[in-house]
């Protein structure tokens, strides 16, 4: 695929695309489905934020941290709500703590 000799039927068949609206600079998005497919995922670009955390002294403090936004469009007539944000959340845990990934 990344050097364009991909057929059409090679791209084609799946469930779910992941698409890469990161390089765009967008920190939200939503993903236009490809149909068949019943949902489309966009992780979105990584910004630094202000985000409160607790030292190891137990006192909440403000720091930069880097972030990243995941959006999710699915055909609600087939993939529940509840269903694609518990997936987002499980894939959002997987990507904070990869070495989960190759524990299952």
């Amino acid at each position: 695929a990344r050097e364009g000799r991909a057929a059409r039927d090679e791209l084609s068949g799946s469930t779910i695309t992941l698409t890469s609206l990161g390089a765009l600079g967008g920190v939200a998005a939503t993903p236009i489905i490809n149909h068949p497919e019943v949902a489309i995922i966009g992780p979105n670009r990584i910004i630094e934020r202000p985000m409160y955390v607790i030292g190891a002294d137990g006192v909440e403090r403000i720091e930069k941290r880097k972030l990243m936004n995941i959006s999710i469009s699915c055909d609600h007539r087939v993939v529940d709500g509840w269903d694609a944000a518990s997936f987002i959340q499980a894939l959002k845990h997987r990507l904070e703590a990869p070495a989960t990934i190759l524990a299952n």
